[in-house]
């Protein structure tokens, strides 16, 4: 990993190479600090060989003048090239994709893939990112008195009195920041030491630069936060989190907080450690195509690492085929939202996704709470939103909740189990609405005691800390 600096401008070109790591043996080791260390090593050596042949390349465009730098990535296998002018963008891109090894070249404003060396534009109307929650002002209410509607809907104080509740595991928040005063998640971001301090390092990303202290100006990053592991509010009580504010605006910076959540750094961008990534990732955002592959390689690099990824379905709804991206990915969990009576909302887009081109996956894969969902917004408040972006952090604490009881789960056991406790909804068996159906632990639990044979339970692994990261 290179030092992080400021995302690179908006007329950036996203150069990705095709070059891979095999990941066949990484896949087989126990979740855990020693697979993500083996994998981040993979990903590295094969992105810092593949890229040889193109830093020549970078140094010579800068050296003519073509470029005014570049940065590089190892997930994805990435160079980041800003061209000094609109009018050297065609010529810097017919250079790279002259070049074998090249896989596609995507605008940095956007996410959208080059057609050429023409840079793809946004249709009237149409935004680069945004968030996966309704747009209207939240509603704020007076702090919460009894739990959420959606923490009994999903029957997660059954799963916590068998010893499911997140304990030892790592949540990490791709979103808006976090405000880490908040009473509700101050005590369970990772970053916070014993006297009351915070240590960001390893546990907070700007990919900005800019922020070198959690802070969350809008509000979404605090409240999907405290849904996963907010005192008396959240699904996985006893999970700690991590914080990448990774919606810069540009879409270089959603993809360094990606690589960053592989391998956790210090604030200046150095001495990265993947035995502090977390274990779950949530996205509530969408950016790019939901036809393209942009993020693909990102989402194969945090499975081969055993970190589960989670996104909010998108709130396209309810016409056909239209999961956001990200969530289009067979690699990453889409949730679509239900309301307080588990009926799949409006808002909540339907599958199948339009993925890969000229086929389709059948998405989303579940659904959870996402409808006048309470949990904490900035300046120790509470408030109520809605959208597919509530329903994420629920599937992802549902899924710290599992691993906390079953660690010994992979990826394909660990959908086995969530499938086969779901409540079946809409359409008998999978459906473009609510996928397998609306989640629920206990009988999620049943299913692994169950595929597990019994083996022993609640072996979470205790969450790196602060102290640990030094």
């Amino acid at each position: 990993m290179t030092a992080i600096h400021p995302t690179a401008a908006t007329n950036a070109l996203l150069v990705k190479l095709s070059a891979r790591p095999d990941f066949s043996t990484i896949a087989q080791m126990p979740r855990g600090a020693e697979r993500k260390t083996a994998a981040w090593n993979a990903i590295v050596a094969t992105a810092a060989e593949s890229q040889k042949p193109f830093v020549e390349v970078a140094e010579q465009l800068k050296a003519s003048g073509a470029i005014s730098g570049y940065e590089l990535l190892s997930s994805p296998n990435m160079l980041v090239v800003t061209p000094t002018s609109s009018s050297q963008t065609k010529e810097v891109a017919s250079t790279f994709q002259a070049m074998e090894g090249v896989k596609a070249i995507y605008s940095n404003s956007n996410g959208k893939r080059l057609q050429g060396t023409e840079l793809p534009k946004l249709a009237p109307g149409e935004e680069p990112m945004g968030l996966d929650v309704l747009d209207e002002p939240t509603q704020l209410v007076d702090a919460p008195t009894e739990r959420p509607y959606g923490i009994d809907l999903i029957g997660a104080p059954a799963a916590w009195a068998q010893g499911a509740d997140g304990h030892g595991l790592v949540f990490g928040s791709i979103d808006t920041g976090a405000d880490v005063t908040h009473e509700a998640i101050a005590g369970h971001y990772r970053g916070r030491n014993a006297d009351g301090t915070l240590d960001n390092d390893y546990n907070w990303f700007d990919p900005t630069g800019k922020l070198t202290s959690p802070k969350d100006s809008h509000g979404h990053g605090t409240h999907t936060i405290g849904t996963v592991t907010g005192e008396g509010i959240g699904v996985a009580p006893k999970a700690k989190f991590i914080s990448a504010a990774g919606l810069s605006g540009n879409v270089d910076g959603t993809l360094k907080s990606l690589q960053w959540m592989l391998a956790p750094t210090k604030q200046d961008g150095s001495a990265p450690r993947p035995d502090l990534a977390p274990d779950v990732v949530g996205m509530s955002w969408w950016t790019g195509s939901p036809t393209e592959d942009l993020f693909e390689e990102n989402l194969q690099d945090l499975r081969a690492a055993g970190i589960v990824p989670v996104k909010s379905a998108g709130n396209n709804g309810p016409g056909a085929s239209t999961i956001s991206s990200p969530g289009q990915y067979p690699e990453i969990i889409s949730t679509a939202a239900v309301d307080k009576n588990g009926n799949v909302a409006r808002f909540s887009s339907r599958g199948p996704a339009m993925f890969p081109p000229g086929s389709t996956t059948p998405k989303p894969d579940f659904a959870a709470p996402g409808v006048d969902v309470v949990s904490s917004v900035p300046g120790n408040r509470y408030g109520k939103m809605s959208g597919t972006s509530m329903a994420q952090p629920h599937m992802s604490a549902a899924v710290l909740d599992i691993l906390s009881a079953y660690p010994q789960l992979n990826d394909a056991q660990l959908r086995q189990v969530l499938t086969a406790g779901a409540i079946d909804k809409g359409a008998p068996g999978f459906d473009a609405e609510y996928g397998a159906g609306l989640i629920n632990l206990p009988a999620a639990l049943a299913a692994a005691e169950q595929l597990t044979l019994g083996a022993p339970r609640g072996g979470g692994r205790p969450a790196p800390g602060p102290a640990a990261a030094a």
